[in-house]
């Protein structure tokens, strides 16, 4: 979603932990999706959805649209603050 982004510049392993699975999006179909579907109050209809977080329960399945979400927000590169804010209560103790 940046000038010049494209699948040869990026990295996959940016987001390095073995619960996270990364995919290459260039058709921004699934931000499409989220945006048309206004997933967690975010986008709207005819726009896309990105740098954005989407939390849902360890036992969730994509059956229902909503599928259980727990947290949602944007913008997550320059606003951690907000990410770790809705997140920190959701970890394990």
């Amino acid at each position: 979603m940046l000038p010049g982004n494209s699948r040869s510049t990026w990295d996959s392993h940016i987001l390095d932990d073995p619960r996270v699975v990364s995919y290459w999006d260039g058709g921004r179909i699934a931000g499409k999706w989220f945006a048309d579907n206004g997933l967690g109050g975010l986008g709207s209809p005819g726009s896309i959805v990105w740098d954005a977080y989407y939390a849902f329960p360890k036992q969730t399945h994509w059956n229902a649209l909503s599928a259980g979400l727990v947290a949602a927000g944007s913008d997550i590169i320059d606003n951690t603050g907000h990410l770790e804010h809705n997140f920190i209560p959701l970890l394990p103790s």
